[in-house]
């Protein structure tokens, strides 16, 4: 499930609430190999990518606003790979949230 934060203004206050965006199938692969000490090195840990396959509500992703729901754990979006833009799958990397 892809979530979408919304901002409203409350009585005055900020207030962050999530929104179901889209949901689709996706394979959930663990990071390996040179992805994964790279991932290391830049301190990031609890990292998985997340396959899917492209649908045209994916090119409007980006990282501030959009987070990955898997079961009951949240990941931070840190980037979307669109491959060589074939319009086949599109690979979003997330971080968990703890």
């Amino acid at each position: 499930m892809i979530q979408k934060r919304q901002k409203t203004v409350e009585k005055g206050r900020p207030v962050e609430k999530w929104d179901d965006y889209l949901k689709c199938w996706c394979e959930v692969k663990s990071l390996y190999g040179k992805e994964l000490y790279t991932a290391l090195e830049a301190k990031l840990e609890n990292v998985m990518n997340f396959e899917t396959r492209y649908c045209k509500a994916l090119e409007a992703l980006n990282t501030k606003e959009y987070r990955v729901v898997w079961g009951e754990r949240i990941f931070k979006l840190i980037n979307a790979d669109y491959g060589k833009y074939d319009r086949r799958k599109v690979v979003l990397k997330g971080q968990e949230v703890v």
